[in-house]
């Protein structure tokens, strides 16, 4: 059974929306190269552009586990631009898919 993280992020300015959306390609890449991945989505909220939801689909729980622990994922994220951004996670939840 396929796993799906959702997530939430809040962060300051446009600028730092822009950046945070700005990561998904080279995210994706970085995430397509782990096992049981399956699919990466973010997007800005319409109603709040400072709000940003992301979606990864995962194989399995041990896989997201893996991959979001992982010192690859920190690398990955800090490579694609987010080194120094800040935003703020606001909601986080694994569920069946």
């Amino acid at each position: 059974m396929s796993v799906l993280s959702t997530a939430l992020y809040t962060v300051a300015t446009d600028e730092e929306a822009e950046r945070f959306v700005a990561m998904a390609l080279p995210m994706g890449a970085a995430y397509a190269e782990q096992p049981g991945f399956e699919k990466l989505v973010g997007a800005r909220d319409v109603m709040n552009p400072l709000t940003i939801v992301t979606l990864s689909w995962w194989e399995s729980q041990e896989a997201a586990d893996a991959w979001t622990k992982s010192q690859g994922y920190r690398e990955a994220k800090n490579e694609s631009g987010g080194q120094g951004l800040k935003a703020k996670m606001e909601f986080g939840r694994w569920v069946p898919a």
